[in-house]
């Protein structure tokens, strides 16, 4: 990928837009060494149940120089009648070729009156990286898996672990993921993706009923490794584990795949 042109880039994360919570989106246009303050756009694109996919541009972006926006300002809708969990798919820019903007940042703050929880949005990548092969063109049997990305699912009386799936492509996505149990390979069977959709499954006890209990200061902890199939590493998917304050349901923390 490298070969190829990286002054355009893009990146998949989600948003929440309720009563008690809104998102507001903070993004660095970075190019390793290039210091020139270039032209950067920021087109960000909203899409998921109950929205109508909508992309918007916003103008006046510097390379090196941090900006951001409250989405409620750039999605109108986001102030009242939609309300859920939502893709985002934020895209920089420039017009000079040379620019490599692969080193690019962004970030996604959901705010509440309660609390302010921020979390890095997966890498950047090339605007036209294509999809990998679909679910026929691969073995996909536990033997034949390449190890794509791994992150820890967590169960404690303060603490419940979800995962956040998104696809911004055209296509239904089969997401294949695994945990570590005893040193075997679990498939995690969480049916398919739906074209232009983000959705967030819990992650409940019949996870961690093989993991081991740590007894901490605080109680009990579980604690469970989740692989992602490096198939399922596509340019129009990503994935979060977010965790949350089982009471309140209030996002404590975000970690992409």
């Amino acid at each position: 990928m490298d070969s190829f042109s990286s002054n355009s880039v893009k990146a998949l994360a989600f948003c929440l837009s309720t009563a008690a919570i809104k998102s507001r989106v903070h993004f660095f246009p970075a190019a390793g060494v290039t210091s020139g303050p270039y032209s950067i756009s920021c087109m960000l694109t909203l899409f998921g149940k109950g929205v109508e996919r909508r992309s918007v541009v916003l103008d006046g972006g510097r390379l090196g120089q941090p900006d951001g926006v409250r989405l409620e300002d750039a999605f109108p809708s986001l102030r009242g009648e939609a309300s859920g969990l939502f893709g985002l798919e934020i895209q920089l820019s420039c017009s000079q070729g040379r620019v490599n903007l692969r080193a690019s940042q962004a970030a996604v703050e959901l705010v509440s009156p309660q609390n302010s929880a921020t979390y890095s949005v997966a890498a950047f990548r090339h605007a036209d990286e294509m999809p990998q092969p679909s679910d026929g063109e691969e073995d996909q049997s536990v033997a034949h898996r390449r190890p794509g990305a791994m992150g820890i699912a967590i169960q404690e009386s303060d603490v419940t672990s979800s995962l956040v799936m998104i696809n911004a492509g055209a296509e239904i996505v089969k997401p294949d993921l695994y945990r570590i149990a005893l040193g075997r390979e679990v498939p995690i069977h969480l049916g398919t993706l739906a074209p232009e959709s983000t959705i967030e499954v819990p992650l409940d006890e019949a996870l961690f009923k093989e993991a081991a209990p740590h007894e901490c200061i605080f109680g009990l902890l579980r604690a469970e490794r989740l692989c992602l199939g490096a198939h399922s590493r596509r340019g129009d998917t990503e994935y979060y584990l977010v965790y949350r304050n089982p009471e309140t349901k209030q996002p404590i923390s975000v970690v992409a795949l």
